[in-house]
Formats: C-alpha cells, sequence, structure tokens
C-alpha cells in the first residue's frame, strides 16, 4: 500500500511538472521572444541615473563611455575617444531583438560607431575592419548593478554599471572631461610613477606608462614594468583602459602582474590616485626621480639611443671629457675640409641594440654656413657584465668618410675615440638635467673615473 502511495505522489509532481512546462513553451516562438526582449528593455530602463559602460576592443585600445537609455529606444551617450565624444552628448537610437539570444542593437550613428568605421580616415581604425569593435551585443549575464553584454561579431565584452545620481550629474554638466584631464595631469607632473607590491619575501617596485592616445597598436593602454626580486629580470604587464568619471577602468580581465590582478584606478582623496586590485587592495601611487628600471637594463630595449648636443659644454661633462671634446673639434676645423669648408664636431648619437649587442657611433660635422654636414658611424660590438660594466670594440669596417677622419695623421678622433671610447669600460646611470628636469644618460670610464659625458635618452 506504502508503494502505490508513492507511486501516486510521483506522477502528481510529474503532471504538475508538465502543466508548468506546458504554460511556458506552448506560448508561440514570438510570444516567448518577445519575454526576452522586454526584460532586456526593462534592465536597461532600470538604471535611473544612466549607465557606466567600458569596451575593450579586439585590434585597439579600451574605451569608457557613459550612456542613459529611454522608452522610445533613444541612447544619450558620451565617450572617451576625443574631446568631442568627452563633452559632448550624442543620441541615437537602439532596438532590442532576439533571434539566438537576445540583442542590443545600435543602429543609427554614434560613438561606438568610430570603433566600427572601416574608413581609416574617420578615426584611425583599420581599413576595413576598424578597431574590430561591435555595434551589436548579447545580453550575457546581470546582477542587481551590472550588465555584461558581448560584442556579436568580435565577443568583446561591454559592461554597464548603474551610475549614481551624484555620477550623473556630473556627467551631465561637463564633469567627463575634468576627470580625464585630471587624469592625465597627475601622470604628466607625476614623474615616474609606481606602486610597491609584496612577492613573496620581497618588496617591488612597479612602473606604469599610460598611452592615452587612439593608436591602433598601442594606444589607450597602461603598461607595467619592474625589476623583480633577483634583480636581472624586468616584469612586465600590460592592458586596455576606459575612463570613468571616478578614474580609469582596467578592461576584460584586467592587469596582472606577479600573479596580483589589477582592475581600476581611482582617486583616494583630491590628490592621491590609487589602484585596486580585484581583492579590493588598494596601492598609493608614487614618484620616482629616475625610472625604476636600471639604465644598463633599458639602453637598447626601452630606450634606443643617447644623443650628445653641438656644444662646448653640459650637465654631467666632466672637464676631461669636455677638453677632449674641444681638442678633437679644432683638429677637425683645422685639418679637413669638405668642399673647400673645414668641417667641426657636432652633435654625436650612441644608438644600442640590446639584441645583437652592436652600439653605433654616429658623429655629425657640420661644415659651411648652409647647414650642410656629414655623419661619420663608427660601429662597436660591446659586452656587458651583470652589474652594467661596458666594453665597446669598434668595427674596423667603415664607410669611406668615416674611414678617411678616423685615419687622419692629425689624429682628430684620438682624443675621445682611441684614448677612451675604443679601450675604457664604462658604467651607464641616469642624470636629471638640473634646469629643464630632462632625463639623461651619463657615461663614467671605470679606468678614468674623472671622464664622464651625458647625453639626452
Amino acid at each position: 500500500m506504502k508503494r502505490i502511495l508513492i507511486i501516486f505522489a510521483l506522477l502528481a509532481v510529474f503532471a504538475s511538472c508538465k502543466k508548468s512546462n506546458e504554460e511556458i513553451f506552448n506560448k508561440k516562438p514570438e510570444e516567448r521572444l518577445s519575454i526576452s526582449v522586454s526584460d532586456a528593455k526593462a534592465s536597461l530602463l532600470s538604471a535611473q541615473n544612466g549607465w557606466i559602460a567600458t569596451l575593450p576592443t579586439a585590434a585597439g585600445g579600451g574605451y569608457g563611455f557613459y550612456m542613459s537609455f529611454d522608452e522610445s529606444q533613444n541612447v544619450k551617450m558620451l565617450g572617451d575617444l576625443n574631446t568631442a565624444a568627452i563633452s559632448t552628448s550624442a543620441t541615437s537610437t537602439y532596438r532590442l531583438k532576439a533571434v539566438m539570444g537576445t540583442e542590443l542593437i545600435f543602429d543609427t550613428f554614434n560613438y561606438i560607431s568610430l570603433l566600427v568605421d572601416p574608413v581609416p580616415s574617420v578615426f584611425g581604425g583599420a581599413a576595413g575592419s576598424g578597431y574590430k569593435s561591435d555595434i551589436e551585443f548579447l545580453f550575457t549575464r546581470s546582477t542587481a548593478d551590472t550588465l555584461v553584454l558581448t560584442g556579436k561579431k568580435y565577443g568583446q565584452v561591454m559592461k554597464l554599471v548603474k551610475a549614481t545620481a551624484a555620477q550623473k550629474t556630473s556627467y551631465e554638466n561637463g564633469g567627463y572631461k575634468t576627470a580625464i584631464d585630471k587624469f592625465k595631469s597627475f601622470f604628466t607632473v607625476t614623474k615616474n610613477p609606481y606602486i610597491e607590491i609584496t612577492s613573496g619575501s620581497n618588496t617591488l617596485k612597479v612602473g606604469m606608462t599610460f598611452d592615452f592616445n587612439n593608436t591602433l597598436a598601442t594606444g589607450k593602454r597602461v603598461n607595467f614594468s619592474g625589476l623583480l626580486a633577483d634583480g636581472q629580470t624586468i616584469g612586465k604587464g600590460t592592458a586596455k583602459f576606459g575612463f570613468t568619471i571616478d578614474g580609469a577602468e582596467l578592461v576584460e580581465a584586467g592587469l596582472v602582474y606577479q600573479g596580483i590582478t589589477f582592475k581600476r584606478y581611482a582617486w583616494k582623496d583630491a590628490t592621491t590616485l590609487a589602484i585596486y586590485d580585484s581583492a579590493g587592495k588598494e596601492y598609493i601611487i608614487k614618484s620616482n626621480a629616475t625610472p625604476l628600471i636600471p639604465l644598463h637594463l633599458a639602453l637598447g630595449v626601452s630606450y634606443p639611443s643617447v644623443s650628445l648636443p653641438n656644444a662646448t659644454t653640459y650637465p654631467g661633462w666632466s672637464t676631461d671629457f669636455s677638453t677632449r671634446r674641444a681638442l678633437a673639434h679644432t683638429r677637425m676645423n683645422s685639418n679637413i675640409v669638405v668642399s673647400n669648408q673645414p668641417i667641426s664636431l657636432g652633435t654625436m648619437r650612441f644608438t644600442f641594440n640590446d639584441i645583437t649587442k652592436v652600439m653605433s657611433l654616429v658623429i655629425n660635422t657640420p661644415y659651411g654656413t648652409a647647414g650642410a654636414s656629414l655623419n661619420l658611424t663608427y660601429n662597436y660590438s660591446y659586452t656587458k657584465t651583470d652589474v652594467g660594466v661596458y666594453k665597446f670594440t669598434i668595427n674596423p669596417s667603415m664607410d669611406s668618410n668615416s674611414q678617411f677622419v678616423y685615419n687622419q695623421a692629425s689624429n682628430p678622433l684620438h682624443p675621445l675615440l682611441h684614448e677612451r671610447i675604443n679601450v675604457d669600460t664604462f658604467t651607464v646611470d641616469y642624470m636629471v638635467h638640473p634646469t629643464t628636469g630632462a632625463l639623461l644618460a651619463m657615461f663614467t670610464s671605470v679606468q678614468n673615473p674623472t671622464f664622464t659625458f651625458t647625453g639626452t635618452i
């Protein structure tokens, strides 16, 4: 008897499930789809203060937007693409439809359309594909204050977060431009910005640089780099970002560096900017007088060349260097002529290739009054110790002009090359120009430490 009662109970449950399913699946397909579209529209309209949106592009960087949707299928939009988009609200139309899922379609021109435009002259995208972005997005998931949509063609995720009343007021009253200008200004005046992170038992400094342009390959991205615990390896990380009214959002998966996922920048107070990781931990952005990566690890990588001006003296030029440079100039000017005009010692440029371990020294030699000049090129192979001591070995193969000057009986280049560059070993370090604040590279002879010279990098 007990077994019969259990069977009847199960039949009653199955009958109930069948009735519930019939209530949903007996509807016509267009009726079921309209429920999904209706819910999507309700979600878009639920943000009475609008949405703060971010969107990466498949070929370019990331972008930030402020959007407000209405019942009449209009959307008002600001975007961080350019000055006009930041300051001037543009209105376009949108529609919702359901095929394999519910889609949000921007069907008239707005600022997102610029990222799709296939004509390079319009916004700088690639011919035929723009920035590889979308104007059709599938609703993917949602929470109480967030909608996540996925680009139908390129799969880029657009995230919409409900704005507060204060944020809405700020966006609508020019606050977006003010916020972006403040953010950019911080990284203009903050020299060599960095944060400190903990990696094992070590505290590491991590520098950051921004590219605020719209360049396809590098624009709207932030790059992290820093020396790891071994003192030789450079750690790196990069992410795309979009501006918000409160700072900047690192789009996609954020920026991963040494196992930490960084998600957003925001102001701790009126003057203190911080970055926050996925756990909400705060890292205050600080300033360093010089770059964090030792110069000997950056030469030929981050900094391809060092240029010495055409001058008699310069900050960081020792008396020994200035005297030898002046002597080389005098010997050139007194003994070598081109087109009946004596040449002089002009700028000097040291270009490094860290892969081939070749350093090319190009010496410019002006002559006459019409701005004419010759370039003398001397290539050196080099070795470098772990602590950054360079040894340069000149390649005897040279072009005819360089060979002629190098072998002159008057020995014009001997004071600089034959007696110093060719035979000494050198260390390199940063120096800040005392007047202009420009970053310089200083070379110091190990054998003759009173021989130092600097150039811009």
